[in-house]
């Protein structure tokens, strides 16, 4: 009998951690590139702290591609009250209340940034009901070769 509890409450904490993935047909997302200068920095200041390549990218070289994700959901779900957004597993960027009107711009940053882990790479989108318990998600991902995938399947390439 301990045993079998034992398993039951082994059981239903690893199916806790499963949440399973929005539907494709619930929500949208599109890439929306624009191209901007990078900023530089002062040109007598010395951070120690900063590596070689990100010291070359804050010197600047032009307008560079800059990604924007804008993120609407077609259908809503009664569970689902709040829209959350979780950057590399650790970083709320987003934690509010939504509708279908709704339209959630994500600033990702530049995509040598993105493909070279700089920035942020993975986004998880968590929906949370009542009591602040996902109901569902949307995995991005971004591999260093520039290649997207939403909720594990490929859409492209940056």
């Amino acid at each position: 009998m301990l045993m079998t509890s034992l398993l039951f409450c082994i059981a239903l904490l690893f199916s806790q951690d499963q949440v399973p993935y929005k539907a494709n047909e619930d929500f949208e997302i599109k890439l929306n590139f624009e191209f901007k200068e990078r900023v530089r920095t002062e040109a007598n200041r010395v951070d120690l702290n900063q590596s070689a390549r990100e010291y070359e990218r804050s010197r600047g070289s032009g307008p560079l591609p800059y990604l924007y994700l804008n993120v609407r959901i077609l259908k809503l779900y009664p569970e689902e009250l709040k829209m959350r957004v979780v950057k590399n597993g650790d970083k709320v960027v987003y934690n509010k209340k939504f509708d279908l009107s709704t339209l959630v711009k994500l600033d990702l940053g530049f995509t040598d940034d993105i493909k070279d882990r700089v920035s942020a790479y993975e986004y998880t989108i968590l929906f949370v009901n009542e009591k602040k318990e996902p109901t569902s998600k949307i995995v991005i991902y971004f591999h260093e070769d520039g290649t997207y995938l939403v909720n594990g399947q490929v859409r492209g390439k940056l």
